[in-house]
């Protein structure tokens, strides 16, 4: 598949999120922190029940290290936004990254 040229490292989690999966800010989110989403069935699969496959965006230009933690700080920031709009309290839409590389 093209999606896994580079380093071929896709470091993928899945997640129920059935808030913020229905907030219209959060193909931004994913898009700021370099995450994709899709069904838990693969490619272009749709999510059931809320659950998805997050994964790193990107495949090129960064280390195995660096595309696993891109994974981790935002799968504890995509956590944080389902607690926080299931408590009923605002999210914010993430800057893109400082660097300005995609």
């Amino acid at each position: 598949c093209p999606s896994n040229l580079g380093t071929g490292l896709r470091a993928g989690v899945h997640m129920k999120l059935p808030m913020l999966s229905k907030d219209p800010r959060f193909s931004k989110i994913l898009e700021n922190l370099r995450l994709q989403k899709r069904g838990t069935g693969g490619v272009d699969t749709a999510a059931v029940g809320g659950v998805f496959d997050i994964s790193n965006l990107d495949r090129l230009g960064k280390s195995e290290v660096e595309l696993v933690q891109v994974v981790v700080d935002g799968v504890n920031y995509l956590t944080e936004c389902e607690k926080r709009l299931q408590r009923g309290q605002d999210i914010k839409v993430p800057p893109p990254p400082a660097s300005g590389r995609r």
